[in-house]
């Protein structure tokens, strides 16, 4: 009997990425709600640590679906099992909102934010941005996912480099040598394979 040809909607991301998924938005507006600017002061530096942490995990969580997407798609006509957004109803405010909220933060909100607090300027690392943008245009171009029921299904954003043959088993390996570590900057070593 032949076996079916399948693929991972997620390789195992979920569990780790459950915790930092929307916790930059809410620690920021938690910040946000603090009335005493002595108290903001006081705790900014603490409460830029946190935000920087989930940040990361955020960028690397994204950028890891990039590259996964990428493998699974050069595996082709597979079915995807596992993608509990297949048929869901939504629309593309809805799945993007989180997405655009950290586009802001990067580029716009966290610069403000230190030259306030620190009258210092602020540099984000420069691959977060375009992880979050190429996320963005992936996410839309693929409606959110909920018609992806086979590798054929998904569309890859033409801006970024498709991963050769060579590479795609060293995506696959720091894939799930981040996932098992739980350390998920490590995804941040692929990104020129992509950029």
């Amino acid at each position: 009997m032949e076996e079916k040809n399948t693929v991972l909607f997620d390789p195992g991301f979920a569990p780790i990425v459950i915790d930092s998924i929307g916790t930059v938005g809410y620690t920021y507006y938690m910040f946000n709600a603090l009335g005493d600017i002595r108290i903001k002061r006081a705790n900014f530096p603490l409460v830029l640590r946190k935000i920087e942490h989930h940040l990361k995990i955020n960028v690397c969580f994204y950028l890891g679906c990039l590259l996964w997407a990428g493998y699974i798609k050069s595996n082709k006509n597979a079915t995807i099992t596992g993608n509990e957004l297949l048929n869901e109803k939504t629309n593309e405010q809805e799945y993007t909102k989180e997405i655009d909220f950290l586009i802001d933060f990067c580029s716009n909100k966290i610069v403000k934010e230190y030259k306030y607090y620190k009258n210092k300027f602020y540099r984000i690392d420069e691959r977060y941005l375009p992880i979050l943008e190429s996320y963005k245009e992936f996410l839309i171009i693929n409606k959110g996912f909920v018609a992806c029921n086979n590798t054929n299904d998904i569309i890859i954003p033409n801006s970024l480099k498709k991963i050769s043959d060579s590479d795609l088993n060293k995506v696959l390996e720091t894939i799930q040598d981040a996932i098992k570590e739980k350390k998920l900057d490590r995804i941040l070593e692929l990104y020129n394979l992509l950029f």
